[in-house]
């Protein structure tokens, strides 16, 4: 087997993404095409899109559509809470 063919084995078909779900990072991060731990460091860092659950951060279609295309990044203000 040469070099090429081992290349073209690798390349996988990825579903479509569905626009009614969210994705993990282990599920993102073959769309976007980087690390699961580049994906999540990213997110915990407000430099890339995604969306918060709580604690967990999650990616819709359209957060990795914005990844891929290179869509600038600009994390919401945060607020203080009235007291």
């Amino acid at each position: 087997m040469t070099l090429d063919e081992t290349a073209l084995m690798a390349v996988v078909e990825l579903p479509p993404l569905q626009e009614d779900r969210l994705y993990t990072a282990e599920q993102a991060a073959p769309y976007v095409n980087v690390s699961v731990r580049f994906l999540k460091r990213a997110a915990g860092e407000d430099a890339i899109h995604h969306t918060r659950l709580g604690r967990f951060r999650r990616w819709s279609a359209q957060n990795i559509r914005d990844i891929t295309s290179g869509v600038p990044y600009v994390p919401p203000r945060k607020t203080r809470a009235a007291a």
